[in-house]
């Protein structure tokens, strides 16, 4: 497992981008990367996890067999898996359905050898879906640091089908964050600790009022927000002294970051409009428990959820890699959610 995850953790650290050098040195970036590389590295070519998933996804009702190609029996296909490319290098994969929706099949490439260029990312995306081939995966999702620059290079590729962005990863040292100069609508915000019962029925409170929220998230259970709640970092919101809304940010250290993810924000109708988000965001990192030098505030964002991106960024928060759908030409490529978000 140890040289497994010193090999997954290098070649994903040549994949990050720009901004994770500046903050980390190498040994603690790569550290970092073996922390949150270890669940993909437990699953590779391990065939009792892969029958576990295979069990659960075809005892899964909510679609027939002939919505979607669920029959494959070879327990070390839904597991992780290496494939070897035609140069020699090599990557990671693995099956996955995006909101475990059956219908919508991917294949997420966790790491790889090849370099991050717009070619070499195509070829990696055909060579992942041909190899679970079995499965009809749509598209690939690749995890990159230059997110635009790739985008649109592997766009201008002839062999390249749809691709797009699936998400931003938003993230701004906390310490920084705590410096900037603060939006006008913050002295109106407070935030107090809150009870993960209270906080769980207020969430699906507000989600339930706007029924296309479910486009880009899906609201935190109690589960996920007594992590929060653990962590010291589960709010409810005031503004002007009034209930507003719940924001929670648990201990979360993923895409190489270290710090605190934006699990949840959501504000009441009446306090919406209101410039209050970035508010929001800067109270929370006033209160997060002893942040670190290297610790964060970070996010994953759709990129057409503006509103997300204009609190992040008006904060100091600023993207510093994502996630890519990169379909092979022939392949339909991941369609976009039929909700509206809000």
């Amino acid at each position: 497992m140890g040289q497994l995850l010193d090999d997954l953790a290098a070649a994903r650290a040549a994949w990050t981008g720009p901004q994770l050098t500046d903050w980390y040195a190498e040994e603690v970036l790569i550290d970092q990367l073996r922390t949150a590389l270890e669940p993909d590295a437990e699953r590779l070519e391990n065939s009792e996890f892969g029958a576990e998933v295979r069990d659960l996804v075809q005892a899964d009702e909510s679609a027939s067999a002939e919505d979607v190609h669920v029959d494959v029996e070879d327990p070390l296909l839904w597991a992780d898996r290496r494939i070897t490319h035609d140069d020699g290098g090599w990557s990671v994969i693995g099956i996955r359905f995006r909101g475990r929706d059956l219908t919508c099949p991917f294949v997420d490439v966790i790491a790889s050898t090849l370099s991050p260029t717009p070619q070499n990312v195509l070829t990696i995306a055909a060579d992942a879906v041909e190899d679970l081939a079995a499965f009809r995966p749509l598209t690939a999702r690749v995890t990159v640091g230059e997110l635009e620059w790739l985008r649109t290079g592997i766009d201008e590729l002839p062999d390249s089908g749809p691709v797009s962005v699936d998400h931003h990863v938003v993230a701004g040292l906390v310490r920084d964050i705590n410096h900037r100069t603060r939006v006008a609508s913050h002295r109106r915000i407070s935030l107090e600790q809150m009870d993960v019962t209270l906080a769980a029925a207020r969430v699906e409170e507000i989600y339930a009022a706007h029924p296309d929220s479910g486009r880009w998230a899906t609201a935190a259970s109690a589960e996920e927000l007594a992590e929060a709640a653990e962590d010291g970092a589960l709010f409810e919101i005031f503004a002007n002294s009034e209930p507003a809304g719940v924001v929670s940010a648990p201990r979360d250290d993923d895409f190489g970051l270290t710090g605190h993810m934006v699990q949840e924000i959501c504000l009441d109708e009446q306090h919406r409009g209101r410039g209050y988000g970035p508010a929001v965001l800067q109270r929370l990192c006033e209160v997060l428990p002893t942040p670190g030098p290297g610790t964060v505030l970070w996010g994953t964002i759709h990129p057409e959820n503006q509103p997300s991106l204009r609190n992040a960024y008006a904060v100091g928060r600023v993207t510093v890699g994502g996630q890519l759908w990169v379909a092979p030409k022939g392949h339909p490529g991941m369609p976009a959610p039929l909700t509206r978000p809000w």
